[in-house]
């Protein structure tokens, strides 16, 4: 399993604490801003772990955040949407799930400005 963080200073400015994510069976990529708005990037492989072992390490890089949105194909897209819910018992702060070919850090992070706008 390999993870690569990167993080961009935006203006210090109050916005929710979001999350965006793409995923699929085998990859995913998940950009976060936390409250100082500094947006942060990481890359997660598979690699040989089960799908529970996968899904959870994924919510843990979302973290608990106000708002989350979840891209990626429908099986996986589904499955993390699950899983989230069912670690941070928060569905209502899901903001979309939608069907996504691939998307790159730098596509996810400005989604994620849209989502905290």
């Amino acid at each position: 399993m390999t993870a690569l963080q990167t993080t961009e200073p935006v203006p210090p400015v109050t916005v929710p604490r979001s999350g965006a994510v793409w995923i699929d069976g085998r990859h995913a990529i998940v950009a976060t801003v936390g409250s100082d708005g500094w947006y942060s990037t990481c890359e997660i492989d598979r690699g040989i772990e089960p799908e529970w072992s996968y899904l959870a390490l994924v919510v843990h890089a979302i973290g608990d955040r106000e708002r989350v949105l979840i891209l990626g194909p429908s099986t996986a897209r589904l499955a993390l949407e699950r899983e989230y819910v069912t670690m941070f018992h928060r569905p209502e702060r899901i903001m979309d799930v939608e069907p996504a070919g691939d998307v790159d850090a730098a596509d996810l992070v400005h989604r994620l400005r849209a989502l905290a706008a």
